[in-house]
C-alpha cells in the first residue's frame, strides 16, 4: 500500500527547484527608491553597536523557541508539489495538482471602482489566477510584492521571509500555536488587545504583565522583572507581544529609543517579540517611529501586518514578516488550517500595494481622517472634565478614559449606559483575568458620524452621574462609622 510517510524526494534538488525565480508573476513591479515619509518605519542611523555583542540566531537557535506540537507538523506533499508548480509553470507537463480548470469557473471580468478614480479590473488568466488554489505561503506575485515593501519601508533584514495571513487575527493564532506551550510565561503590557488574549486562555499561561506610562512599556520595570525571574530561577518568557503603535485600548506609541531598549532586552534575556502594528499609519505624533522590525539584526521579532484597518476588513488579509526558520514552520500551520488566505483578496491588495505613490496619498489621507475625528470626540468629551480623565491618543481609533469614583464600571455599561442606547466597552475586554474590577472605557471615534459626538459624550456624562447615585448608599454603607 502506498503510503505519504514512505515518500523518497530528492530534497536538494526540490529545494533548489523551489529557490527559482517565480515564473508566475501577474505584474511586473517598478519603483523610485524615494520613499515617501508616511512609508518609512526605519531609522536613518545605523543600529547601536552595542547589539554586537549578541549572537545573530541561526535556524538551529529557533528549535529552542517551537512547542512540540509545532515540532511535529510536516510538510504536505500536495502543497509542496502546487508552489513547486507555480515555480516551474510550463516548463513541466502536470499530472498532479489537484486543481479544478479554471475554463469552469463561472466568471468572466471582475471591476472594482476606486475612490481615486482609477479602476482596478481582473479579467482573462489573471482573473483565473485570482481565483485558483495558490501555495500555502501566498500569491506568488503577492509574496515578491511583501518583501520588496518591507524592505523599502522597514528595511527589513534579508533574512526575513513573508506569509500571506488571513488577517493579523489569524497570524497572531499561528504564533501562539508556534512559540507558546500549555503554562508558558508570557509578556504582555497591563491593558493588551483583547483578541490577543482570546487566543492566549487556551493555554493556561503565566502571563507577566508590565505597566505602561505615556510612552507604553516601560523598560526599566520589563528588566528588573526579568531580572528577578532569572535570579529565581523561574522560567523565562519566551514571548513579547505588544502593539507598539496606537496600542489597543490604550492609544499609546512606544518611541524609538524605548523600542531600541526593548530589543536590547530581548536579545539579552532571550525571547523573541511578536510586534502587532496595524495602526502603523495612524500616527498623530508627528515623529517618525522605526518599528521593531527596522532594529532586527539578531532575528528576535515577528512582525504583523494587516489590511483590515487601512484598506478593509473584510478582505480578511494581513501578513507575516519574519526570520525565514519560523515563516516556514508558520506556513505549515497555514497548510494543514486553510491552505491558503483568498486569492482573490490577494490579488486586490497586490494592485493597492504595488503603487507606492497611491499608497502613500491613501494613508496620508486616512491618517488625516482619522485625526480630525479623534480631534473632534476629543472635543465633545470635554463635558466629561471631573468625571473622569484621559488623554488624546497617539495613535490607533481609541481613547482610553479612566471614570472617576467608579471602581468597576461593567455594571454601568451593560445596565444604565445601554438602558440609554449607548453602548462602551469596559475595561476588563483588555484585561486576562476579566473578573476584576476595572474604572476604564475603551471609547472608538472611527465610525460614529460626527454631529452624534456631542450627544455621545452628553449621554455618557449622564450615565457617570447616574452610576455615582447608585454607587453612594453603596459606599455609606461600606465606609466605617465615625468615631464619636
Amino acid at each position: 500500500m502506498f503510503s505519504p510517510s514512505k515518500l523518497r524526494i530528492n530534497t536538494k534538488l526540490f529545494k533548489k527547484l523551489l529557490d527559482l525565480r517565480s515564473c508566475y508573476e501577474l505584474s511586473k513591479i517598478r519603483y523610485s527608491d524615494d520613499i515617501p515619509e508616511i512609508l518609512k518605519f526605519y531609522s536613518d542611523t545605523p543600529a547601536s553597536c552595542q547589539l554586537d555583542k549578541y549572537p545573530k540566531l541561526t535556524e538551529d537557535d529557533y528549535t529552542r523557541f517551537i512547542t512540540k506540537k509545532a515540532m511535529k507538523r510536516e510538510p504536505a506533499d500536495t502543497r509542496q508539489i502546487t508552489k513547486l508548480a507555480y515555480k516551474l509553470g510550463k516548463q513541466v507537463i502536470s499530472l498532479a495538482e489537484g486543481m479544478p480548470n479554471e475554463e469552469m469557473f463561472p466568471f468572466a471580468r471582475l471591476q472594482l471602482s476606486t475612490k481615486t478614480g482609477k479602476d482596478l479590473v481582473l479579467e482573462g488568466s489573471e482573473l483565473a489566477a485570482a481565483l485558483q488554489y495558490m501555495p500555502s505561503q501566498g500569491y506568488p506575485a503577492l509574496l515578491t510584492e511583501l518583501r520588496s515593501l518591507q524592505r523599502a519601508l522597514h528595511r527589513a533584514p534579508d533574512t526575513h521571509d513573508v506569509l500571506v495571513t488571513n488577517g493579523a487575527q489569524h497570524a497572531i493564532y499561528q504564533c501562539a500555536d508556534m512559540l507558546v506551550e500549555p503554562g508558558d510565561p508570557v509578556l504582555l503590557s497591563e491593558y493588551t488587545y483583547t483578541g490577543a488574549l482570546s487566543v492566549l486562555r487556551p493555554y493556561d499561561p503565566e502571563l507577566i504583565l508590565i505597566p505602561e506610562d505615556e510612552s507604553g512599556i516601560v523598560p526599566e520595570t520589563l528588566e528588573s522583572v526579568l531580572e528577578s525571574r532569572l535570579m529565581r530561577g523561574l522560567k523565562m518568557p519566551k514571548l513579547l507581544y505588544v502593539v507598539p503603535t496606537g496600542s489597543n485600548p490604550t492609544g499609546l506609541v512606544i518611541p524609538e529609543h524605548r523600542k531600541k531598549q526593548i530589543y536590547e532586552l530581548a536579545c539579552r534575556y532571550d525571547f523573541l517579540i511578536l510586534e502587532d502594528d496595524p495602526y502603523m499609519f495612524f500616527n498623530y505624533t508627528g515623529i517618525r517611529t522605526p518599528s521593531f522590525l527596522s532594529m532586527d539584526v539578531c532575528g528576535r521579532v515577528l512582525r504583523l501586518d494587516s489590511a483590515s484597518k487601512a484598506f478593509s476588513a473584510g478582505l480578511r488579509l494581513g501578513w507575516l514578516t519574519a526570520p525565514a526558520p519560523l515563516v516556514a514552520r508558520a506556513e505549515l500551520h497555514s497548510q494543514a488550517e486553510l491552505l491558503h488566505p483568498s486569492t482573490l483578496s490577494q490579488a486586490i491588495i497586490l494592485r493597492v500595494l504595488s503603487d507606492r505613490a497611491a499608497l502613500a496619498e491613501h494613508a496620508a489621507r486616512a491618517r488625516d481622517f482619522y485625526l480630525a475625528r479623534r480631534d473632534a470626540l476629543g472635543e465633545a468629551l470635554q463635558v466629561l472634565r471631573g468625571l473622569a480623565d484621559w488623554t488624546p491618543p497617539q495613535a490607533g481609533m481609541f481613547y482610553w478614559l479612566r471614570v472617576h469614583g467608579v471602581d468597576d464600571v461593567y455594571d454601568m455599561v451593560f445596565h444604565r449606559a445601554l438602558s440609554r442606547g449607548l453602548l462602551l466597552v469596559p475595561g476588563q475586554a483588555f484585561m486576562f483575568d476579566s473578573a476584576q474590577r476595572c474604572s476604564h472605557l475603551r471609547l472608538t471615534f472611527s465610525k460614529l458620524p460626527l454631529h452624534l459626538m456631542p450627544e455621545a459624550a452628553l449621554q455618557l456624562r449622564d450615565v457617570i452621574l447616574e452610576e455615582h447615585k447608585v454607587a453612594e448608599p453603596r459606599r455609606r454603607a461600606a465606609a466605617p462609622p465615625r468615631s464619636r
